[in-house]
């Protein structure tokens, strides 16, 4: 599979469901919501890193990076600026990215909303930011407490975040198929009256 084939397979499955294929790893903290409802996406990740409250390094990634991947932005420490606004979501839209996933806050969310492009940040700010830095683009970084780097595939939902490393994407394609139609059986078990603890084995233990 081509990695564009491979983040296209992860998006068809919930955050949760890869979750649990990855072996319960890969999820970003909970810190890091949906600013725009209902905007998921499975993409490439291209990473950002920028020196505190400065935004140079995001405004470079936004002209530089592969149409369809999604900005990992590292906000450099401090989630009290906003590296994110409308107008980076206008060019989002503009030049094909998917969207930005950040530690930061971003502002604007009514423009945000309006375009549809998916934003995932850790709060909302009207503080803006200095362009005075370069900063960094394409090295590993961390946001919600998961490593992240270049060319790896995240995934995003409601309910969150998933990051799968480069390497183990057509895995975890495999596995998180398996994984969706244990869920799938499950639920018609529940529904044809099966007790839920008998389903996953509970009756089973101790």
């Amino acid at each position: 599979m081509t990695p564009d084939e491979i983040a296209y397979c992860l998006g068809k499955f919930p955050t949760a469901t890869i979750y649990e294929a990855a072996g319960k790893f890969g999820d970003m903290g909970p810190e890091i919501i949906p600013m725009v409802p209902d905007a998921g996406f499975s993409a490439i990740a291209y990473t950002v890193k920028t020196f505190p409250s400065d935004t140079t390094a995001v405004i470079r990634a936004l002209d530089t990076a592969p149409e369809g991947s999604v900005l990992v932005i590292d906000s450099g420490g401090t989630n009290r600026a906003a590296v994110w606004g409308g107008t980076s979501s206008l060019v989002c839209s503009i030049r094909g990215l998917v969207g930005c996933v950040t530690n930061g806050c971003v502002r604007d969310t009514s423009e945000l909303i309006k375009l549809g492009v998916s934003v995932y940040a850790a709060g909302i700010s009207p503080r803006g930011t200095l362009k005075n830095h370069e900063g960094w683009c394409g090295l590993p970084v961390s946001v919600g407490g998961v490593s992240v780097s270049t060319g790896d595939y995240v995934v995003g939902d409601n309910d969150g975040v998933m990051v799968v490393p480069a390497e183990n994407g057509e895995h975890i394609c495999e596995l998180a198929r398996q994984q969706r139609k244990k869920e799938e059986e499950r639920d018609r078990r529940v529904r044809n009256g099966e007790a839920l603890s008998a389903i996953i084995g509970l009756d089973e233990i101790g």
